[in-house]
Parts: C-alpha cells; structure tokens; sequence
C-alpha cells in the first residue's frame, strides 16, 4: 500500500504542477514565486501527513491533535474580532470547532491507516485542483461574499480531480465504484463546507489569513480547515451508518 500511495501522490503533484506552470507563466514573477513557494510547502505538508498516516495511527492522531490545538489557537485569536460584541456567537463557534478538532482526532486514530489517507487525499485533490482549475479556467465566483477567490470552475475541477483520487484509491480502501466514488462526494462537500465556514470567519475578523505559520498558506488552520470537517463528517457518517445498519 505504501509505494501505491507514494506514486499516486507523486502523479497529483506532477499534474499539478503542470497546471499551475500553465496558470502562471504570465503572472508576473512575484506571483510566479508565491505560487511556487505554496506548491513546495503544500508537497511537504501531504507527504509529512501521508507518511505519518502510514507509519500508525498513534502518530498521526497525535500530529492531528497538534493541528487541531495549533488551529484553536488561530482561531480564538480571530474570534473576538468575528463575533464582536455577540458573546454567544463566539462561544458557539468555539464550541463548534472543538468538537470538529475532537471528531478529527477520533477519525485517525479509529480509522485504518488506508481510509485515514484516502480521506485526506481526495481533500488535497479537491483543495489543490481547485486553485490550479479556478487559475486556468475560473471566470464565475463561487461565493464572492465569503471567499471572493473561489470560483465555480475551479470547485468543479477539483470535485472532479477528486473523484479521480477516490478511484485510484480504490484498492486502498477495498469499496466498491459506486460506494467510492459517493464518498469522494461526500467528502467534497463537507470539505468545501469547512473551507467556506473558516473562510466566513475570517472575513468577519477582517483577516486574510488564520496565521502565517505556512508560507504560501498562511496559519495552520488556512491549511487544515477542509481536512479538520470532512474527518469529521466522516465519522459521524460512519456512526450514523453503524446504527442504521444494526
């Protein structure tokens, strides 16, 4: 499983990287080189997350468990300005992401090591296939209140790219086409759902960015938002299952 997985991540960032050359070779070069400097940092992020899935679950729930704190601590630094004067808005949202982070936890470390990285995966494809799509082809924003770069091309894109993931996947997980392929999908949209929830708050607080831990990506959360809820998702959708299946 190790060699499948490192040579389809290898796959993605070799096609991504020839999209994003194609998006950016008329950029000027300060773009040229932001975008580069996110690429590389995004290439090491995945490959740390993917290998430290792989080597157990102990170590990825504890690398997941540093993130979620990291992000907490993001994100109660913009809450003040994103609530303002409403206290309970703030204690909501905190509240909220607490039991993302813990329901992120809890995925990796009672998930088996392949779903754990085929999750995270198809996220990243979703996340990465996005940008580069919305670079190349984008024309109509997504949500241009809330997360005025996302387009509507680009989810497109990266849903699709996502479900490509899902299926190389597939041996990994051993589900069937229709159960992988519905599950990327779900995945995507839970993904998106946290990606424009941590986008609302920060337009709210009047930042651009959680942090500025990662170059390219700002703060850890800015990286893991979409991760953080779709593990989540997950498992409340596999305890939902479980129950009704019984």
């Amino acid at each position: 499983m190790i060699g499948r997985v490192v040579v389809i991540c290898l796959a993605a960032f070799l096609v991504g990287g020839v999209g994003l050359y194609g998006a950016s070779r008329r950029q000027e070069p300060a773009v040229r080189r932001a975008r580069l400097i996110k690429f590389i940092t995004y290439f090491l992020i995945v490959n740390v997350v993917v290998l430290s899935a792989l080597a157990g679950r102990g170590i990825l729930s504890g690398l997941i468990a540093v993130v979620a704190l990291a992000g907490a601590r993001e994100l109660y630094r913009v809450l003040p300005q994103a609530s303002g004067e409403r206290l309970a808005v703030e204690w909501a949202l905190s509240i909220f992401y607490l039991s993302i982070a813990a329901g992120a936890v809890m995925f990796t470390w009672l998930s088996p090591p392949g779903m754990t990285v085929f999750v995270y995966l198809v996220v990243c494809a979703f996340d990465g296939f996005s940008q580069v799509t919305g670079q190349l082809l984008g024309k109509h924003r997504l949500a241009p209140r809330i997360s005025p770069g996302k387009t509507i091309e680009g989810s497109v894109g990266g849903l699709l790219f996502a479900i490509g993931m899902a299926l190389v996947l597939l041996p990994v997980v051993g589900l069937s086409v229709l159960r992988d392929v519905i599950s990327g999908c779900f995945i995507v949209a839970a993904a998106l759902s946290g990606d424009l929830l941590a986008s609302w708050v920060k337009r709210k607080g009047k930042v651009k960015d959680f942090g500025t831990l990662l170059p390219g990506h700002g703060g850890v959360l800015d990286r893991f938002d979409s991760f953080l809820f779709a593990a989540a998702a997950c498992l409340l959708a596999a305890n939902l299952c479980g129950r009704m299946s019984h």
